[in-house]
């Protein structure tokens, strides 16, 4: 069976970065985790192990792991999230329950169909997420 926290930690190490065990915890949080993990989760995760971890560097250390596209964020109206990236290694956009907080691919990028963006601006990143209900959550 495949050891998930070390398959990430190969990722973080291909990627030039250098493991320190606030990453080593990072790495078995989120793979653990099934859902949407908050900043402050991950903070509290870490100093139970860590006293005296600072939220920033836990912070700086979501951001930096979210630029190597090993988890995704996810701006709710309550706060930012964070969740293990969900598979396509291809740019993709979501569909995300708001009662259960399953994340369903969108295969296809708005971008795409002939959007009218002003020729002068120049697109450098974006992200598009629908927020709803599943049909299962819909129809309980």
């Amino acid at each position: 069976m495949e050891n998930k926290p070390n398959r990430l930690i190969q990722t973080m190490e291909s990627k030039g970065l250098r493991i320190t065990s606030q990453r080593r915890w990072i790495a078995e949080l989120f793979s653990v985790s099934t859902g949407f993990v908050l900043p402050r989760q991950v903070h509290a995760y870490i100093a139970e192990r860590l006293p005296g971890a600072s939220y920033d560097t836990v912070y700086r250390n979501l951001r930096l792991l979210t630029e190597i596209n090993l988890i995704e964020q996810f701006d709710f109206p309550e706060g930012v999230r964070f969740k293990l990236r969900c598979g396509p290694e291809r740019h993709h956009h979501h569909l995300i329950c708001l009662q259960c907080q399953r994340t369903f691919p969108i295969d296809f990028c708005p971008l795409d169909n002939d959007i009218n963006l002003p020729e002068t601006f120049q697109v450098v990143s974006h992200k598009f997420e629908i927020y709803g209900l599943c049909g299962s959550c819909a129809a309980s």
